[in-house]
């Protein structure tokens, strides 16, 4: 194996994946706006009754999601959008109707 070619598309690798500063502090711009959306849109949950009965669920599922002292508006987008993106199991239904007692007699 020609060791020249490995380290060469290695360096070529990381090269790809550089980001520069403006690109970075682009990419978190994004990011925070993208924040700011998402929680319109948890405040916006909390107005209808469907909306507020899911956060209730994935609160008592998850715990609640708050951001952290020191957490950057990166590391919260993720972990929110996570939190609001994960699979909610289906409460249980009951297997029959209940029955009805009471005024009709055969």
């Amino acid at each position: 194996m020609d060791r020249s070619r490995k380290a060469n598309r290695e360096i070529n690798e990381a090269t790809l994946q550089h980001k520069s500063k403006t690109e970075a502090a682009r990419i978190d711009e994004i990011i925070v706006d993208k924040l700011a959306e998402l929680e319109a849109a948890v405040e916006q949950m909390k107005q209808s009754p469907e909306g507020a009965a899911d956060l209730e669920r994935r609160t008592k599922l998850f715990g609640e999601c708050n951001r952290s002292e020191g957490e950057t508006p990166v590391q919260f987008y993720d972990k929110l959008r996570h939190w609001l993106t994960r699979h909610v199991p289906q409460t249980k239904l009951p297997l029959h109707p209940p029955r009805q007692e009471g005024s009709e007699q055969p």
